[in-house]
């Protein structure tokens, strides 16, 4: 009897730790393991919006599904540059990425570049109704599933507007010779073509060394941008254009999203829509913040008027006359459709 209660004892010690430390068992008929791995990657800092409310959706997800995921966050580029990530998650080395609208149509082609036209949205509020009311996330999805991606939802980097060092710009008469660093892409070119301006591909890495030797004399970019990188102090004359609202979309692989289990992907993407949802507001809610620090610290900021902002939405109009030739009247009418 007495070694049988040993066995017994040397049984139970020999088993409680190997159950103890056991992976959660796949359901019935599936054969995915827990923890579900999920790496986010992206270029933004570590103490910007965009990655405080990605490292969020971690702490979300374990609160909603203890156990289930198992989110990593690498912030300023650590599993690549831009065009690394997008590349990442059909290799598989990211799961989920945001960066530049831009960036990803630049891998998916120009059918989905569209939502970048000038002045689809010419307000933040345009953006919010045409992207979650009216069908943009739906018809930018529609445009990428070919190449294998999927947009879960969209964080706000903020509605693209014109910082320089020479002075404000209130019309194509004013860009006439002006060198707008843009990064490289048909549409960018396109578009600051008829805005009257000489559109000038660079490298992020060299944008402020050639603004400080004068090389180039403008940039657009989100008001976010300007204020992290304190672009006011060198080009301290910011016009608030609002030509583009370039969002940051939350992708991730068609194929790997699609493997969940549906109850595990309705938990992930419930996340993701609060986590977008409350970077969106942060976002924005600074807006006038960065824009009172200009100010203060000697900058001009002006705003386009009505009459400005519809002179330069004419003036673009051979962008989107270029654009349907590119993508076909039907797609091209979808976009319009998805304006407020």
């Amino acid at each position: 009897m007495k070694k049988f209660l040993v066995l017994l004892l040397l049984s139970c010690l020999v088993l409680v730790p190997l159950t103890g430390c056991a992976k959660e068992p796949p359901k019935e008929g599936s054969t995915q393991e827990y923890p579900i791995s999920i790496k986010i990657g992206h270029t933004d800092s570590s103490s910007r919006s965009t990655h405080k409310w990605a490292v969020w959706l971690g702490e979300y997800l374990e609160e909603k599904a203890p156990g289930k995921f198992a989110v990593e966050v690498f912030s300023d580029g650590q599993l690549g540059d831009s065009p690394d990530l997008v590349a990442g998650i059909q290799l598989g080395t990211v799961t989920m990425m945001f960066d530049l609208s831009a960036v990803v149509t630049a891998a998916t082609g120009d059918a989905s570049s569209a939502i970048d036209l000038p002045y689809l949205y010419p307000t933040y509020e345009d953006w919010i109704e045409g992207t979650f009311n009216k069908g943009g996330l739906e018809l930018f999805n529609e445009t990428i599933k070919d190449k294998g991606y999927y947009c879960i939802d969209m964080y706000y980097n903020g509605m693209r507007q014109v910082i320089s060092s020479t002075g404000n710009y209130h019309n194509s008469e004013d860009l006439k010779g002006q060198k707008v660093r843009i990064s490289q892409n048909d549409l960018n070119m396109e578009l600051w073509k008829a805005m009257g301006a000489n559109p000038t591909p660079m490298a992020w890495g060299e944008v402020i060394t050639s603004l400080s030797q004068n090389t180039i004399n403008a940039l657009d970019h989100s008001l976010g941008v300007f204020n992290d990188f304190n672009l006011h102090e060198i080009s301290p004359y910011v016009t608030l254009t609002n030509h583009a609202s370039s969002p940051f979309p939350i992708i991730t692989s068609l194929e790997w999203i699609e493997s969940l289990d549906p109850a595990d992907r309705t938990v992930l993407e419930e996340g993701v829509h609060e986590m977008a949802r409350q970077q969106r507001d942060e976002e924005r809610g600074k807006e006038a913040g960065y824009i009172e620090r200009f100010r203060n610290e000697g900058a001009t900021v002006e705003e386009l008027t009505p009459e400005e902002v519809a002179a330069f939405t004419e003036a673009v109009q051979p962008v989107y006359d270029l654009w349907r030739q590119k993508i076909g009247d039907e797609l091209m009418d979808k976009w319009l459709q998805t304006r407020p």
